[in-house]
């Protein structure tokens, strides 16, 4: 598409019969022998080149006509006919020629899949359509680079379907449309799924000394849709629950990313418990809830004799008396005591 196409009909004893190019699906006349006749309307001139040219050429007792579209486009596709007009009979022998328009691909989106939300256990249907010439082929991936539900890398055609979704399944979903024709179309579609929140402890515990002006970071990550209101809690004596928020004592942070290991609607979830003291140990619930439910994790947080976290303060080294130091104190004192006797 946006070249130059040639088709080449070669004639026989013209004598003083016409030659005419025809667009023959439309039924529209081109040219007469080396003269353009469609009307103006139809033959724009862009940068100095007409959208039709026709050329005569001359071999022997043959009369080459070439037609010549610029600037293809895909309603210049289809046959040509190339027709001598026989004057006084009713017979006009004619050849066919195909102009074959080579298209990219390009998304449909009245019938593509855009943002899907479906509960889990339902079932999906991905959809991509794909305009083109030659037809495009369809390929379905996943965007993060991992396996579809199917423990495919990759599913060939127009439809995905997944059958039960799971929450595991959400993410973005790449249609690639290619006909080998540059570029090719692509397009993403998010799969949102439904589901109870999820939590677990980035570590099952954690150590910190107490009483010395050190901080700790617990952390968790919950996942849920829709969206769960997210909260810590201290496991009391008896098991109660006591609800944290932000004050003095403790900063809580969430994160949407996280070093890019997020998994979609998942969130990093984390408190910082400041200047640790012995009434800090104990038990901690991360706890997300939406509509479906709630999910929580655990995190435990126990004594230490030594700072732990990257947040330490340097190791105060203790000097040593060097050996040359210990030999010049012992010849002073030596010295010193000679002078004594004497």
């Amino acid at each position: 598409m946006g070249v130059t196409g040639r088709l080449v009909c070669v004639v026989i004893n013209q004598m003083d019969n016409p030659v005419y190019w025809i667009h023959k699906w439309t039924q529209t006349t081109i040219s007469t022998d080396d003269k353009i006749v469609i009307d103006d309307a139809h033959n724009t001139i862009v940068n100095g080149w007409p959208k039709y040219q026709v050329e005569r050429t001359y071999s022997g007792e043959r009369i080459i006509y070439t037609i010549i579209v610029n600037r293809l486009e895909p309603r210049d596709a289809g046959l040509y006919t190339c027709q001598i007009l026989v004057r006084g009979s009713n017979e006009h022998p004619s050849k066919d020629g195909e102009m074959v328009v080579l298209i990219p691909p390009a998304v449909i989106m009245s019938v593509t899949s855009n943002t899907i939300s479906v509960e889990e256990n339902d079932k999906v249907n991905l959809t991509c359509g794909a305009s083109g010439y030659p037809t495009p082929n369809i390929t379905w991936v996943r965007v993060n680079g991992g396996l579809l539900p199917n423990e495919e890398l990759r599913h060939q055609g127009t439809f995905y379907s997944i059958d039960p979704v799971q929450k595991e399944d959400r993410g973005v979903y790449r249609c690639l449309a290619d006909n080998n024709v540059r570029p090719p179309a692509v397009h993403d579609a998010t799969l949102t799924v439904i589901f109870r929140p999820t939590a677990r402890a980035v570590q099952s515990s954690y150590g910190q000394a107490e009483n010395r002006m050190f901080d700790i970071t617990i952390e968790c990550r919950i996942a849920g849709w829709p969206e769960p209101d997210l909260q810590w809690y201290k496991v009391l004596s008896g098991g109660s629950l006591s609800p944290i928020n932000n004050d003095d004592k403790h900063t809580i942070n969430i994160l949407l990313n996280h070093a890019n290991i997020l998994d979609p609607n998942e969130r990093w979830f984390q408190m910082v418990i400041r200047s640790v003291q012995a009434n800090d140990f104990g038990d901690y619930v991360c706890k997300g809830c939406n509509d479906l439910g709630c999910g929580e994790g655990v995190v435990n947080l126990f004594a230490t004799s030594e700072c732990q976290g990257p947040n330490c303060p340097p190791e105060q080294d203790v000097p040593s008396k060097s050996p040359t130091s210990a030999l010049s104190f012992s010849i002073l004192l030596l010295i010193s005591v000679l002078f004594i006797i004497n």
